[in-house]
């Protein structure tokens, strides 16, 4: 703990907090634009809250966040506010920037982590609340331009 809060007062760790939160507004203000009901309008954290149920018939939070899962995006199934699906499908994704962040990405990743966003979840073929398909090929061409995105910023 005491690294942690030492690292806290660094002007590195200030500015890169100024920098997850501009991040973060880019990444929901790309995905708004791209017709996705991101909770609040957009965002003033960390975090990006998305209704994927209000942006496509049928896809669940557990199905985007599976199927972002096999291209290599991480985000995590949310419960949201009046959530009419249970806890263990949900109709949200949460994304989220401090690691993004700390790789050294800024605002133009943002434009490319949302349009892969946007496009595995306009190529999932929806099953049921649970189950869907995606395309082999498709999943592969995702990994790889995630893999190169990610290559470009090493983990410091």
């Amino acid at each position: 703990k005491a690294v942690f809060f030492k690292e806290t007062l660094t002007d590195e760790y200030k500015a890169r907090q100024f920098k997850i939160i501009e991040n973060a507004k880019r990444l929901a203000g790309n995905l708004l634009d791209s017709g996705y009901d991101v909770l609040t309008g957009g965002t003033d954290n960390h975090m990006v809250l998305i209704n994927v149920a209000n942006s496509r018939a049928g896809l669940t939070g557990v199905v985007a966040q599976r199927c972002l899962e096999e291209c290599g995006i991480i985000v995590d199934m949310n419960e949201l506010p009046y959530d009419k699906k249970p806890a263990s499908v949900t109709s949200g994704i949460r994304l989220g920037t401090p690691i993004v962040t700390k790789r050294g990405m800024g605002v133009e990743e943002m434009d490319s982590i949302s349009s892969l966003t946007d496009a595995v979840l306009k190529e999932v073929e929806i099953i049921n609340d649970n189950e869907y398909r995606i395309d082999k090929s498709f999943k592969e061409q995702m990994r790889n331009k995630v893999n190169d995105l990610c290559n470009r910023f090493v983990m410091r």
